[in-house]
């Protein structure tokens, strides 16, 4: 009985040793299938990830989103560097890759630079993108476009003074990202407003979104930020744009709002018309009335706004000085912005999505 006994108990750990052995077997595959992914800038096949099962599709999720910032913050480096004449070196693969090419984009913008005779953005990156000078005609607003403005509105003039942001260019943002808020990410339960990635607080949502990787669009699919309010995105944006990256940004670094947009090409959006799809939504809805502030800092341009967009004004027009802070201050947007790290009850609910 007890030779039974025995037999039995290593049969059961030989066959947990095969299981152990062939999930770690499983696990390495992942990884290295999402770096080579990453690397290449492929379109990952929902279809092609549930076939290969559960394990499997958690493991390639966790770590195609840990390559992905990787590559993001290597790529952005080689871009400065290439500016700056410095070299770093990696032993990760991604991030190797990732450098070199930053290096090669960033030699590319400089060329287009010279021959623009245009004089470098000194940020740590080169942007051999022009400056728009087109110019946009006025349009009064929709009413979804006007709730929308007023909506977020006081909360962008707050955000703005706060961090030395134009307002205009935060509620056109908004506006552009999220479709005048009627997106699923920006509404409630999400209030992403700005399609910004990653986690906040813990929560997240997978979403499809276009990016330009060559020039080209491309579907993906990828994670998104959720907030329990408006206000938390907006403010969750602006410490975003408050790295060395977004240094052109900020209204105390530029001359006026088009040289802000034009310094978020290629830095928040991969987008080459970005800029100037921001600078139409300023120039016709005329904007930048919310960039006007009074000599003590108010709002002065609030009232007036609402005025023109043909709403009444609000009785209450002070914003909260409550600041609430991004737990994911670590952003590199290469593709686009992304922050924060896989947790294991979001990639559970990644992996019901994408085997179901």
């Amino acid at each position: 009985m007890k030779d039974k006994v025995i037999l039995g108990t290593v049969v059961m750990l030989v066959s947990l040793n095969t299981s152990l052995t062939g999930l770690a077997s499983q696990v390495d595959e992942a990884r290295n299938d999402a770096e080579v992914a990453v690397i290449n800038q492929e379109e990952v096949s929902a279809q092609r990830l549930r076939s290969q099962g559960d394990e499997y599709t958690r493991e390639f999720l966790i770590q195609f989103h840990n390559a992905t910032q990787k590559y993001r913050q290597a790529f952005q480096l080689g871009i400065a560097d290439q500016a700056a004449g410095q070299t770093h070196s990696f032993d990760n693969q991604v991030e190797q890759a990732a450098y070199q090419k930053g290096r090669e984009q960033g030699k590319q913008w400089g060329k287009e630079n010279d021959k623009q005779e245009e004089p470098q953005i000194k940020s740590g990156a080169t942007s051999g993108h022009s400056l728009d000078q087109e110019k946009y005609p006025h349009r009064q607003p929709l009413p979804n476009q006007a709730r929308f403005i007023a909506r977020i509105a006081k909360h962008a003039q707050q955000v703005g003074k706060d961090f030395d942001l134009y307002p205009s260019i935060i509620i056109a943002q908004a506006a552009l990202e999220s479709n005048w808020g009627s997106s699923d990410l920006s509404l409630a339960p999400h209030h992403n407003l700005f399609g910004v990635k990653g986690h906040f607080g813990g929560q997240g949502t997978l979403k499809p979104t276009t990016e330009f990787i060559n020039g080209q669009p491309r579907q993906v699919q990828d994670i998104f930020r959720s907030y329990a309010s408006d206000i938390q995105s907006l403010r969750d944006y602006a410490e975003t744009l408050q790295q060395p990256l977004y240094n052109q940004v900020h209204r105390s670094a530029v001359k006026n709002y088009r040289e802000a947009t034009r310094a978020l090409v290629g830095r928040y959006a991969t987008d080459p018309n970005y800029d100037k799809k921001l600078n139409q939504i300023i120039e016709s809805y005329q904007l930048t009335r919310y960039d006007e502030l009074k000599k003590d800092g108010s709002e002065s341009g609030l009232t007036r706004g609402y005025q023109q967009l043909g709403l009444p004004p609000k009785k209450h027009v002070k914003a909260s000085s409550h600041r609430t802070v991004s737990e994911h201050k670590k952003i590199s947007p290469v593709i686009s912005v992304i922050g924060g790290a896989a947790s294991a009850g979001m990639l559970t609910g990644l992996k019901k999505i994408l085997i179901s």
